[in-house]
């Protein structure tokens, strides 16, 4: 089993925060800013330090919970810092970006890091697309078309023409192609029916997050069938599953932690805005239907001592198949890192090495 560490730049504010999406600009704290990413180096660092093999940033925007809006600038200030950890960058997210200039920056960061980068591309959340004025019923569609541009981008030896219904381009032909040939492990993030046909019709990795291992584990069994069909099976490292976790010396000190946190949704909205989301933003694992990812709070799927969360990471690979764990040890945007500093050493010491051959 592989580890990633899912890195969000922690923001701690020296006063409270609105608690709303989005979040007012104004209450922003420029010396706040400026440590949470000296101190997300330092962190990772440490992480890298323990034998972490990635660490991971994603795409969030309007709040302190997850700092790291543009997460390919977040990925190369890593690159240039840590020298030997994977960097995984699962963002950016596709239907409000530019494909082409995705695909050179991606290329671009993949040589400076020497070929350390791993990509995911994932279609985002409906609040998201609402920052950028689109339309989200056109998410799914522009969200595979901008792949298909992208991988089509990293791998066309020539220059060439893309009229889609989405994106149009009269020249592609980027400079530099990446380090990693045909192009770095990529990943199809999301556990719809569409996101696991699409990495599976593409020979790309299935990334799946915050759900029980039964639900996400439906996701992937379909992402592998898929594959199947498509004449080619997926390695279990193809497969990547992020999750919360709390670890404890004990299993009553984690379930006391889990009591403490609270049940707040992870993107907390006045009720008008919220409901006409939830209406928007239902989603299917394999095609079944799920609650609004506004709906609720995400759930923590892994809980307890350092025995407990090693039987507990033997069951997820035997229900969702993962072969990469993409773990936040911490409920991002939490503003104590004490705590958080102290469940790597414990997981890095006390739960990484026996994990390794499972």
């Amino acid at each position: 089993m592989k580890v990633s560490f899912f890195e969000t730049a922690r923001y701690c504010a020296p006063q409270a925060l609105p608690s709303e999406w989005p979040v007012p600009s104004g209450a922003y704290d420029r010396d706040a800013g400026a440590r949470a990413y000296g101190s997300m180096i330092e962190r990772l660092e440490y992480v890298e330090e323990l034998g972490f093999d990635w660490v991971s940033v994603s795409e969030h925007h309007y709040s302190p919970r997850i700092l790291t809006p543009a997460p390919i600038v977040s990925a190369s200030y890593i690159a240039a810092r840590l020298r030997k950890i994977k960097i995984a960058l699962l963002g950016p997210i596709v239907p409000q970006s530019n494909p082409v200039r995705v695909a050179e920056e991606l290329a671009m960061l993949d040589t400076l890091a020497q070929g350390r980068l791993v990509v995911g591309l994932l279609r985002g959340t409906t609040n998201e697309y609402l920052t950028y004025d689109l339309n989200p019923a056109e998410a799914r569609e522009r969200t595979d078309e901008g792949m298909e541009l992208i991988l089509r981008a990293w791998t066309e030896p020539q220059p060439f023409g893309w009229q889609g219904r989405h994106f149009q381009y009269r020249t592609v032909s980027i400079w530099p192609r990446p380090q990693q040939q045909p192009h770095p492990p990529t990943y199809a993030l999301g556990t719809s029916r569409e996101s696991c046909e699409f990495a599976a019709r593409n020979h790309l990795g299935c990334g799946v997050s915050y759900g029980s291992f039964e639900a996400v584990g439906k996701a992937t069994r379909y992402y592998r069938e898929q594959c199947a069909r498509h004449g080619w099976q997926p390695a279990p490292e193809q497969i990547i599953y992020r999750a919360n976790m709390l670890l404890a010396e004990t299993d009553e000190d984690a379930q006391a932690l889990l009591r403490e946190q609270p049940n707040q949704r992870p993107f907390s909205m006045r009720p008008g805005v919220s409901d006409a989301l939830m209406k928007l933003d239902s989603r299917n694992i394999a095609g079944e239907a799920r609650a609004p990812i506004v709906s609720g709070a995400l759930p923590t799927t892994f809980i307890g001592s350092p025995d407990t969360v090693v039987e507990q990471v033997r069951r997820c690979r035997d229900v969702v198949g993962a072969g990469v764990l993409d773990l936040s040890l911490h409920p991002p945007g939490s503003g104590d890192l004490e705590p958080l500093m102290r469940a790597l050493e414990l997981f890095g010491k006390k739960v990484l090495p026996r994990i390794r051959d499972i």
